[in-house]
């Protein structure tokens, strides 16, 4: 796909000026393979000219069974994290740099080695191996106004999921040493406690990295070493309209926290 095929531009143009969403359907509706093929391209558009720094991790999308049946899914979806939106624990963020954010707590797998493409499937002593910990995060996103009843899910992923960054916190903890049904997760909105829940991931970090190691291979794509994989959410997601204190803590793993104003 050409740098000045039609939607390509305007897609990268509605993300980094928080417009609308815009669908840019197709007809016949685009397939699953064509909006990786799009947002491929989007992304190396984005970092070529420098709108965005390089891949730094990925994201993964309705990987809980509710949203699987949910969305008519046979899989999981996935979009990427880019490394000028990666952010530590206690992250100032303005709300002026977002058309409708939103957030979730999920488990980051921090990658200690590369999980490089291959043929087959991997084992799960491969993968507990390539993670070098397991860390509480922050996904963050802005929905800009997408309207999901009735949304075709490929024009959505083509735009990346409505992706806009990760925190991280810390600090973490091997993944073998990790019950992921044990883990609670408490998140706090201005000194209030809004949601305190216990074994809400849904699924272990285990079978995240590894079914999205493996998706990846099948797109001639790679997890490598020092990325991030935010391993899919604890909860709803969280709408934030204005200025607001956040506090997440994850039993075993540790805490995150950032401030919107």
């Amino acid at each position: 796909m050409s740098e000045d095929n039609y939607p390509m531009n305007a897609m990268m143009e509605d993300g980094l000026t928080g417009a609308e969403f815009r669908s840019f359907s197709t007809m016949p509706p685009r397939t699953l393979d064509q909006a990786y093929a799009l947002q491929d391209s989007l992304s190396s558009s984005l970092i070529r000219h420098h709108y965005r720094k390089e891949v730094c991790g990925w994201k993964i999308a309705a990987n809980s069974a509710m949203l699987l049946e949910r969305f008519k899914l046979e899989e999981p979806l996935s979009g990427r994290i880019f490394d000028d939106q990666k952010l530590e624990t206690g992250a100032q963020l303005s709300l002026t740099n977002y058309r409708q954010f939103a957030f979730e707590p999920e488990i980051a797998a921090i990658m200690g080695a590369d999980l490089p493409a291959l043929s087959g499937r991997l084992d799960n002593e491969t993968v507990t191996k390539a993670i070098d910990r397991l860390v509480p995060a922050v996904e963050l996103i802005d929905m800009r106004d997408i309207q999901m009843e009735g949304i075709h899910l490929p024009d959505v992923v083509a735009q990346n999921i409505s992706n806009v960054g990760a925190i991280i916190g810390g600090p973490g903890v091997a993944p073998e040493a990790l019950d992921v049904s044990a883990v609670r997760t408490q998140v706090s909105v201005n000194g209030t406690q809004e949601l305190d829940v216990t074994g809400a991931a849904p699924q272990t970090p285990l079978e995240a990295v590894k079914w999205l190691a493996e998706h990846l291979s099948s797109r001639g794509l790679a997890l490598s070493a020092g990325q991030v994989v935010l391993c899919g959410t604890h909860s709803p997601i969280w709408y934030l309209e204005q200025a607001s204190e956040v506090e997440i803590t994850m039993s075993g793993l540790g805490q995150v926290s950032f401030n919107l104003s």
